[in-house]
């Protein structure tokens, strides 16, 4: 044990004057030195375990330094391409959502035309219908059902108020014929009953006049008040061409 000791200070002391030698000499201690020194036998085992050690360890250690340096330089442009690439992300996150979830588009746009006065009931309806087959578990089910109910009242309402509307215009009119049938219009009822009325619907509903010119009729008799006498006159129908043009007393 002892001389392993002693061993190993020769040897140090050896490895001191070389290592010393090497570097009055210009040189750096290597890897490739110690083992030229060592093919000569100058190191004991355990010494030249540790020594190379030593060496590998040195230059591992300025490995890492130049690493290091080099990272600190790259770390600016490193932190610029990492804020770009999490910008794009970003913007193709926000373009792929609105490809992930377009039933929240199709709500915005339900509700902007249901929120529109002068809009389509139609166009709305087709709208609510369709966000209601085909987005059934949505959160805004409940709300586009809602607008469906809605508008389709309204239509129901319309197409109601329009029946109402023709039945009564319907009424007037078959009232109004009855009573030209029954000679009972004024002169301006006459007019804006036969205004442009062929001549065929004038047969239908008055029958064949007592007189027939080449442009014009005469219907003889009590069919109206004279405006300027009070007295009861026939009518004289003026065409152009097939249709009543003007309507003015007749004989």
């Amino acid at each position: 044990m002892k001389r392993q000791v002693l061993l190993f200070i020769v040897g140090s002391m050896a490895f001191l004057a070389l290592a010393t030698s090497a570097r009055v000499e210009g040189g750096e201690l290597s890897p490739h030195r110690l083992n030229f020194f060592d093919k000569r036998g100058y190191f004991p085992p355990p010494f030249k375990a540790a020594v190379h050690e030593l060496v590998d360890t040195k230059q591992a250690l300025v490995q890492a330094k130049a690493d290091e340096k080099k990272f600190k330089e790259d770390l600016p442009d490193l932190q610029k391409q990492s804020s770009e690439a999490e910008a794009k992300v970003a913007d193709l996150r926000k373009e792929l959502d609105q490809y992930d979830r377009p039933e929240d588009k199709d709500f915005a746009t339900l509700q902007t035309k249901m929120n529109d006065a002068g809009a389509n009931p139609e166009e709305q309806r087709m709208l609510a219908q369709a966000f209601v087959w085909a987005y059934p578990s949505n959160p805004h089910q409940a709300e586009a059902q809602q607008y469906l109910t809605q508008v389709q009242k309204k239509i129901a309402d319309q197409l109601q108020a329009e029946k109402e509307a023709e039945a009564a215009r319907q009424a007037a009119r078959a009232k109004l014929i009855q009573r030209a049938q029954a000679h009972d219009l004024s002169l301006n009822e006459w007019r804006d009953f036969l205004r442009d009325m062929s001549q065929e619907d004038i047969l239908k509903y008055l029958g064949r006049p007592q007189t027939m010119g080449v442009d014009y009729w005469v219907y003889s008799g009590s069919w109206t008040t004279d405006p300027s006498t009070g007295n009861k006159v026939g009518l004289r129908i003026a065409f152009n061409g097939t249709r009543a043009l003007t309507v003015l007393v007749g004989p």
